[in-house]
């Protein structure tokens, strides 16, 4: 189980106990941020368009736009302070930022009627999105919503309602009872008046309207006692209800309607839709848990929400129908989401998570892909009711994203670029050709996983060589299929079994490129990779270049096109291949085939343990400038079923014979790390290698090990390391080595070492 799944425990474990369940959470988040040694203030392509000064701005909710049409201006609420009081009393100063014009603030109206999470509901009217601005205010005693005109700077019009939502042709708009929402759920209503209806579980009170924005006219539409009354559950007996979010479809014929309700402490939710003139009511979804949802179209409606099979997801779900689809199963975090005016693209964030970091991504249906852009911290005082959710919002063209943020410390309105993110608008780059190595062995879960993210590349100069060695299952078959479908250029190689050495120098043999890169079978590639290495070492005239790899794939696809490019002497390098082994690898890297040539450099045969890292490390020995990309691009997976997860065999000493050759090349060719290396590697894979034996239980080896090798003084070096469980356990070695063995092999999880 994760730190998500953790956490989604946790919450539900205490959500009878509200004030246990946030001291909980403060006391959890404080202890992450001081252990976190990551930290983070803002990441990606933000830029900040709201005022620099003392007060607070921000816009509100996640599925309207701020931006007119033109996405010229934008509509943002400007207060005192927003992290006291969920809705306070002090007026807030609706304004516009003119983004073309060094982003200039214009105040066009005063709100007395706003909370932290949505504003005042202040919203371009339609059908053009650019005369007329709506927004809710409290005068004379009352809620009502105000337009402005925009085009003659004035008031045009004041309704004796306050809006939730409007219809996209601006004719009408449905509202709710903003005091019990205010009361039920602070930060999303109003405080101006008390709730009247506080006491009645289910008040047979109206709680929508519909206002008519042309006549002014208001018309009730349903009761609490409505919603109750509908498909009732028994978890409703004794309940107090509840509704919120309301929204309507493109076409203005439904809206749908979270119908919530609390049942001593535990909250039920389900997601309601309904035609406007009251007819066809359907229970859309209906499994203890919905929150944020949208309109994709008039007929389906994509939502964050449990489902009793699969869990909590992002489902989109077709309207008066059971059938829906479950998307970006990483994302099992709660969101706010929203479509791309094209409905291509599908932008989404998460609430600030232990480190109190939150992130926003961009999604795409047709691969079920998400991709993080951005992420920013949220101090601790804007937290519970007070937080600041980022709420982003597409523009009308659909390459800016905006989103409400507190990284700098006060609410404030940042912009997002993402015209250089999306898949639509992706440039493919050429340039000298790249040949990629693929060994392939009883791959048949992955491989066509892997080449598809080589086919996915935006660099498009590429040869990919797949070498089958001597598969025992449908690997051959699936390479087969994809060489007939495929446009790169590309070679499937069969073998007899020889081991993952002769793969790969099969494929060093064949390779036709000037760039050569290797890929295992069961990995990834983010879809830069390739142009960023060939960038790196092409443009940069080094002789290598390399990034780094994550073990997680959406730390690998959580995206950000701000590449961070350093350039490094071999020293410098080299120190990062010795100690940052767990995020480098010899994938990882791009090489010169007229260098490998040069050196008739390939992988020992019938090694299967460290021929990678030799290979590495005498490639690297023969480079003087390397460009270093500070960027996670390569996917490695944790597959239980390679060589490096099954039960260990002496074989595994093969790493102890590779080092020893690599201390020797290194001297050999006056490597000015040598030193380093012989202090540190030998020491450290030797550990390695007496913990792997440990883990596997295997007892006689564990034995043979230290007979055959002088584990006693690679132990004494390694209770040094800054690692304290490497400290630890080498430490327990040098009292006992049968003491490491029974420590570790109870231990029962390599993760831990």
């Amino acid at each position: 189980m994760g730190f998500t799944e953790l956490e989604a425990a946790g919450k539900k474990a205490l959500e009878q106990f509200p004030v246990v369940k946030r001291s909980a959470k403060r006391v959890y988040q404080v202890a992450s941020v001081v252990t976190n040694r990551e930290k983070v203030k803002a990441e990606g392509d933000i830029t900040r368009v709201s005022p620099n000064d003392n007060y607070e701005y921000f816009y509100g909710y996640y599925d309207k736009s701020p931006w007119d049409i033109t996405d010229r201006y934008m509509i943002c609420v400007r207060v005192k302070q927003a992290y006291k009081s969920v809705a306070p009393a002090e007026p807030g100063i609706v304004c516009l930022i003119d983004t073309q014009n060094k982003n200039k603030l214009i105040k066009i109206g005063t709100t007395h009627s706003w909370n932290v999470q949505q504003s005042c509901m202040a919203q371009w009217l339609g059908p053009d999105f650019k005369s007329r601005i709506i927004y809710n205010d409290y005068r004379e005693g009352h809620y009502c919503s105000v337009i402005y005109n925009v085009a003659e700077m004035a008031e045009e019009r004041v309704f004796p309602l306050p809006v939730y939502d409007v219809a996209k042709d601006g004719s009408f708009a449905l509202s709710l009872d903003f005091n019990r929402l205010h009361r039920m759920r602070p930060g999303y209503g109003y405080s101006n008046q008390p709730d009247r209806s506080k006491g009645l579980l289910c008040p047979d009170k109206t709680c929508i309207w519909k206002l008519d924005l042309s006549t002014g006219k208001v018309e009730k539409l349903f009761k609490y006692t409505d919603f109750a009354a509908f498909e009732p559950d028994e978890t409703m007996n004794g309940a107090e209800h509840k509704v919120n979010h309301l929204m309507i479809s493109p076409n203005g014929k439904r809206f749908m309607v979270l119908h919530r309700w609390f049942d001593k402490g535990r909250k039920h939710t389900r997601l309601v839709t309904v035609n406007v003139d009251k007819t066809e009511m359907y229970n859309l979804s209906d499994d203890v848990f919905v929150s944020h949802c949208y309109w994709k179209n008039d007929e389906e409606i994509l939502s964050f929400l449990r489902k009793k099979e699969t869990g909590d997801h992002y489902y989109l779900m077709k309207d008066k129908t059971q059938e829906y689809k479950l998307f970006w199963p990483e994302l099992n975090t709660d969101g706010h989401c929203s479509y791309s005016p094209d409905g291509k693209f599908i932008i989404t964030d998460t609430y600030p998570n232990r480190k109190r970091i939150a992130s926003v991504y961009l999604c795409t249906e047709e691969d079920n892909r998400s991709r993080r852009i951005a992420r920013v911290f949220s101090p601790f005082k804007y937290d519970n009711d007070c937080r600041c959710d980022l709420h982003p919002r597409w523009n009308h063209t659909g390459d800016k994203v905006c989103i409400d943020s507190v990284h700098e410390k006060k609410r404030g309105l940042y912009v997002i670029d993402i015209k250089n993110i999306n898949n639509g608008n992706k440039t493919t780059v050429n340039g000298p050709l790249v040949s990629i190595v693929v060994p392939c062995y009883n791959a048949e879960n992955y491989i066509l996983e892997t080449l598809n993210s080589i086919e996915s590349q935006i660099y498009k100069s590429i040869e990919v060589l797949c070498i089958d060695d001597g598969s025992e299952d449908s690997t051959w078959d699936k390479l087969t299929e994809w060489s007939k479908s495929t446009m790169l250029k590309h070679k499937i190689i069969r073998q007899k079994n020889k081991g993952v050495s002769s793969a790969r120098n099969k494929g060093i043999e064949l390779a036709t490129g000037k760039y050569l890169m290797f890929l295992d079978a069961d990995d990834v590639y983010r879809e830069d990779m390739v142009s960023s290495l060939v960038y790196a070492v092409n443009e940069k005239g080094t002789d290598t270049a390399y990034c780094l790899l994550k073990r997680k794939k959406e730390l690998v696809f959580s995206y950000t096109r701000n590449i961070s490019l350093k350039m490094q002497t071999q020293s410098e390098a080299m120190h990062n291949l010795l100690y940052r082994m767990s995020e480098i690898s010899f994938d990882c890297y791009i090489y010169d085939m007229d260098l490998i040539r040069k050196l008739d450099l390939k992988f020992q045969q019938n090694a299967k343990y460290g021929e990678d890292r030799e290979f590495n490390w005498k490639y690297l020995t023969n480079c003087d400038n390397i460009a270093f990309i500070d960027n996670s691009l390569y996917y490695y997976r944790v597959n239980d079923a390679s060589a490096t997860k099954k039960r260990p065999t002496w074989d595994k000493t093969d790493l102890l014979e590779a080092v020893k050759r690599i201390e020797e090349y290194l001297m050999e060719h006056e490597c000015s790390f040598y030193h380093e290396f012989q202090s540190y590697m030998l020491s450290r894979a030797t550990w390695t290698v007496a913990k792997t034996f440990a883990l596997g239980k295997q007892k006689e080896l564990f034995k043979r090990l230290i007979k055959t090798y002088d584990v006693k003084t690679h132990m004494k070096a390694m209770a040094k390391d800054r690692n304290k469980l490497v400290s630890f356990s080498s430490r327990l070695y040098l009292i006992a080595p049968m003491l490491f063995y029974k420590v570790i092999s109870k231990s029962g999880d390599i993760k831990k070492f």
